[in-house]
């Protein structure tokens, strides 16, 4: 059942929210305001033969295609490091444009984060202000994070544990990135399956040793992965998650067990780094862009992200932008 456009955000919500992380997240204005900082590379993607049957959508019939990955912190400031201990890490993002066979372009993103904890855009906006408002000297402030997590406990539990869990990779490379919203894969019949989907780490997932801490500058995983890729290409496996029957679809807070069907749906390959970082910051890598043969689901938070990517790129491109420090 599709919901109105209220329910899916509207533009008093995409406002409202994104005020909250300019209050709350030390947003540096000319910067997105989720994963203000990242690198671009250039790459391909090559899909397997076994996802051309589910799907019509052009990136997976066969042929390698081009790709441009942008690896990013995940909050609104464009210093935050990538870690908050050797033991706690920050949320880090993959985002991927598929340059399609046919000129136009599909644009993917994930989190390393093994749940999410906002199931709606009011969600969102509350968490955004209840656990970042700050007690001097920057911690968090428990009584308003106490406010945020008790009433929504059923949904919001595993996303906060998910997120207090979180180990720092030791590289992008070694990290898993996952999709989080359902989307249907559609063949050629018209058949509708529902999906998610995750990045793999052909190199396998490895976090840094917490003793090296110290040793690492704030934001390492920028830095490591720019060597990286230097010296080597970086791979990760598309994998998608099938959904069976009584699987929530529109809900992204209610994951679906690991016994479900997985099925491998290619490879994705950065090999170079991007030569135009200022062009890849100007786009919006909208999680609502799909070919046909992928359709979307009703996720509320799926929708709502496409208004407020656009609305993030409206007010930034206005913005003076500074130059920031390098790593």
């Amino acid at each position: 059942m599709s919901q109105s456009p209220q329910e899916l955000g509207g533009p008093e919500r995409v406002v409202k929210v994104l005020g909250a992380m300019e209050r709350c997240m030390n947003n540096v204005p000319g910067y997105r305001r989720g994963h203000a900082r990242g690198v671009a590379f250039h790459g391909h993607f090559t899909p397997t033969a076994e996802v051309a049957e589910l799907t019509t959508a052009e990136l997976f019939q066969g042929d390698r295609i081009n790709a441009v990955v942008r690896l990013s912190n995940g909050g609104a400031s464009p210093y935050l490091p990538d870690r908050v201990s050797g033991k706690r890490g920050n949320p880090l993002g993959l985002g991927v444009r598929f340059e399609l066979p046919s000129g136009d372009h599909s644009t993917w993103t994930a989190l390393n984060l093994a749940a999410f904890p906002p199931h709606t855009p009011d969600d969102f906006g509350a968490m955004v202000t209840n656990t970042r408002a700050a007690l001097p000297g920057g911690a968090p402030n428990p009584l308003l994070m106490l406010a945020f997590i008790a009433p929504r406990i059923p949904w919001t539990l595993p996303g906060i544990k998910a997120a207090a869990a979180l180990a720092p990779p030791k590289s992008f490379a070694t990290a898993r990135f996952n999709g989080f919203h359902a989307y249907y894969l559609v063949d050629a019949d018209g058949r509708r399956r529902a999906f998610r989907f995750r990045w793999m780490p052909v190199a396998g997932i490895t976090n840094i040793d917490p003793k090296d801490d110290t040793l690492l500058p704030p934001q390492y995983v920028l830095s490591e992965i720019k060597q990286r890729v230097a010296r080597c290409p970086v791979a990760w496996r598309l994998v998608f998650q099938m959904a069976q029957d009584g699987d929530e679809i529109d809900d992204l807070t209610r994951l679906w067990p690991e016994s479900r069907p997985q099925v491998v749906a290619g490879q994705l390959v950065i090999d170079r780094l991007h030569e135009d970082q200022d062009l890849v910051e100007g786009w919006v890598f909208d999680p609502t862009r799909m070919p046909p043969g992928i359709a979307l689901s009703d996720d509320p938070l799926l929708h709502f992200r496409s208004e407020a990517y656009w609305e993030s790129h409206r007010r930034r491109t206005r913005e003076t932008k500074p130059a920031i420090v390098p790593e």
